[in-house]
Parts: structure tokens; C-alpha cells; sequence
């Protein structure tokens, strides 16, 4: 429909309703809700030339398949797929409105607080491939399509402070648990309560991640992994516990476990043994043959028992030593035997000692080198599961793309 302006009063364009004139069948094909096209009928601007304009207002909601691969440091790419119902390539032509400058408008978009617009490109497509050669030969042979791609990433302020820093805290407040004393009596309540915190952190993930299972998330991974390391410092928890409440009368220490915990361990760990003593290895007892004779001085004082007043020693010359030796009475004799018994027993009571002391010091430097060792596992864990996000050090400045994309963005008319 044409008209010369000047004939007209020079009229430019009408508006006239969409129904007295021809409209394209567009849709949105992978829309979420079912409605395919605009609710509202707007009018269609005329011009004097024949070209039409119809913008009718529409709010659409589409479906977008969402790898949570690195979530929540990942990013997706959402399209929207319009195209005609009915007519094909041939008999329906896409153009771009600006052939310069192929992204979608921005004039009315509300930045969101949970997502980051990077890039919008809108391409012409012409489908062929095999799931759709049905229905192309039914309906819509030689099919053409308007793809606009939104190119968003997650905003991650929320989750780092909420649950990456959380778990990362409780992940190195497990470790810890083998500088805590083992006497104490806290090791087991500290582990199981950090063991219940992640239990409700896995619950919290549960509900924020989309139930799939074609991909672990990376939230998901690394609360696996602080998840088992728990599960291990448990383990290794009472093994230390254990070790601890050794004794002689009840485990045997093994040769090589004195020599690698306490002659070679403690050495690669730094540490120094505390109140640490050389002791004589041989074994020496008092027994009643070690004072049968006691050489002494020629000249001696002689004690008298207090019960029957006999001399407790008599002296026999030796004429071939020249010297005198003393018998014992059955009074000392008798006292010697008991001081023989005190000394074996406190002999035992030292060695029962430092046996049990020894299964206390192999106790704490298995706790120094599991101290050690889940600081590097969960160090280098924590950064390998993390810096495995593609984004994760990058710094995205909203406005600054949002103005190289559209100098006019932000600004009121």
C-alpha cells in the first residue's frame, strides 16, 4: 500500500489495526510458557512508501539449557530462536535492522543483581540438521531463524561470601583438629561438629543447584573434597587417640615403628623431645650377693640392734688382704632384700613410664606429620578445585560493557 504524500495534505503514515493488513507468523519456538507470539495487538505504522512498522510489546520467557559445570563461577549462553510458523526462506525474508552493529538493544534493559550481560550477537540461520528434516518436509521446508544469543555470566559476590569462604574456612579449620592435644579430650567433637556443618552446607547446595546429573558443579566438588578430608581426619583421629592411650602391658612397641617415630620423624619435623634423658641400657639389680662382703677401714664403729642387741656386723681378720670383712646379720640381710624389691620396683615403674610416654610422643608426631600433610593436600585441593573456573579472576565491570555497547545506555530522554 503506497500514497503519494502530496495528494494526502502530506501525510507521512497511518496506523492502522494489524488485522487489516498482512503480519508475519513469528514465534518464539523454544519459548518456556506456550505462548508463542505477542498477547498485545499493537497498530502497524504505514508509511507512504509501503513500508511497515510493528513493534508489538511482548514479554517472553524461553527455556536455556545451563551448564553448572563451574558453578558459580560459570557462564551461559542462552538463546532465543524466533522464525515464521508457516512460511519458509523463500517466501519470508530476514534482514537486520542495522546492518553495522548485529547485537540485540539495550535501550530498555534492567541490570540484574544475580547476572552479568557480556555479549548479545543475533545471527540469520537456516536449520538443516537431522532432527528436524520431519518436520521441515511437513511444515517448513527450507526453514529460516532470528537467533539472538545472550552471553550472561553469574555474578559471584553472593556465593563466594555465603559458601565458598564458609566451606574454605571450615575445610583448613578441620586441620587444626591434629594441633589440638590429644589429652584434651576435644579432637572427636571438633571433628564431628565440622563433619555436621558440611553436611548442611551439602543440604544448602542441594537447593540451589538445578537437580541434574549429567555434571558435578564446582561448589559441588569442592565440598566432596572438604566432605572426605573431614572423613579422614577422623580416621586419622582415632588412630592418634589410640596410640595415645597405649601401654606396655597392653601393646608391644615394634622396632621399626621406635625407630621412624622416634629416632627419624621427629628429626624431618623439627621436632625436640621435652624433659628428653639418656638412660643406661643395662639393666643392673641389687641382690644379696652385692653386699656379702664390704671392704672398709681397719678401724670401724660397730651399731647394735635395737632388738635383740646383737651386732648387726662382726669382723674377721684377713690376714692375706690385710684388711677386715664385714658379715651381714640376718637383720640387714633381710633390709637388703627389701631395698632390692623397692629399687626393682621403681625400676619397672620408671621403664612402665617412659614406655607409655614413648606411645604419647609417637601419638604427637603422628599428629605433627598429619598436621603437615592435610595442610598441603587441602591447600593444593582447594586451588586446584577452584582455579579450575575458566572466570574466576576475572573482574567484570557491568556499565563500562554495557556503555561500549550502547554509548546511549543509562542516559534519560
Amino acid at each position: 500500500m503506497q500514497w503519494k504524500r502530496e495528494k494526502y495534505g502530506g501525510i507521512q503514515s497511518i496506523r492502522v489495526p494489524p488485522s487489516q493488513v498482512w503480519t508475519p507468523d513469528i514465534v518464539l519456538f523454544n519459548n518456556a510458557d506456550g505462548k508463542y507470539e505477542a498477547s498485545f495487538k499493537s497498530h502497524v505504522v504505514v508509511y507512504h512508501n509501503g513500508d511497515m512498522n510493528w513493534v508489538p510489546p511482548a514479554i517472553y520467557k524461553s527455556s536455556c539449557y545451563i551448564d553448572v559445570k563451574f558453578f558459580p563461577f560459570d557462564q551461559q549462553v542462552c538463546e532465543l530462536r524466533f522464525g515464521s510458523w508457516t512460511y519458509n526462506q523463500h517466501q519470508l525474508n530476514f534482514t537486520y535492522y542495522d546492518e553495522i552493529e548485529r547485537n540485540v538493544t539495550i535501550k530498555d534493559y534492567v541490570v540484574s543483581g544475580s547476572w552479568d550481560l557480556m555479549d548479545g550477537p543475533m545471527t540469520i540461520q537456516h536449520p538443516s540438521d537431522e532432527a528436524n528434516q520431519l518436520f521441515e518436509k511437513s511444515y517448513r521446508h527450507d526453514r529460516v531463524e532470528f537467533v539472538c544469543k545472550l552471553v550472561i555470566r553469574r555474578k559471584t559476590l553472593f556465593y563466594t561470601v555465603n559458601l565458598i569462604i564458609p566451606t574454605m574456612l571450615i575445610s583448613f579449620l578441620s586441620i587444626f583438629v591434629f594441633y589440638l592435644p590429644t589429652d584434651a579430650g576435644e579432637k572427636m567433637t571438633l571433628s564431628i561438629s565440622i563433619l555436621l556443618a558440611l553436611v548442611v552446607f551439602l543440604l544448602l547446595i542441594s537447593k540451589i543447584l538445578p537437580p541434574t546429573s549429567t555434571v558435578i558443579p564446582l561448589i559441588a566438588k569442592y565440598l566432596l573434597f572438604t566432605f572426605i578430608m573431614n572423613i579422614l581426619t577422623i580416621f586419622c583421629t582415632v588412630l592418634i587417640i589410640n596410640y595415645n592411650y597405649r601401654t606396655p602391658r597392653t601393646n608391644k612397641m615394634p622396632y621399626w615403628m621406635r625407630r621412624l617415630f622416634i629416632d627419624i620423624l621427629p628429626r624431618i619435623l623439627r621436632m625436640q623431645r621435652p624433659n628428653k634423658y639418656e638412660r643406661d641400657d643395662e639393666d643392673e639389680t641389687i641382690g644379696p650377693t652385692i653386699l656379702h662382703s664390704v671392704r672398709a677401714p681397719r678401724v670401724v664403729t660397730v651399731a647394735t640392734s635395737l632388738t635383740n642387741s646383737q651386732p648387726l656386723l662382726t669382723t674377721i681378720d684377713n690376714e692375706e688382704t690385710n684388711q677386715m670383712d664385714f658379715l651381714l646379720t640376718k637383720e640387714v640381710y633381710e633390709a637388703v632384700e627389701d631395698l632390692s624389691f623397692i629399687a626393682n620396683q621403681m625400676r619397672s615403674a620408671t621403664h612402665y613410664e617412659e614406655i607409655r610416654d614413648d606411645w604419647k610422643y609417637i601419638a604427637t608426631v603422628i599428629d605433627r606429620l598429619q598436621l603437615y600433610i592435610f595442610f598441603a593436600v587441602t591447600t593444593f585441593g582447594t586451588l586446584s578445585i577452584l582455579f579450575n573456573a575458566p572466570h574466576i579472576l576475572d573482574v567484570v565491570d557491568q556499565n563500562a560493557i554495557l556503555k561500549n555497547w550502547d554509548p546511549t545506555f543509562g542516559t534519560t530522554n
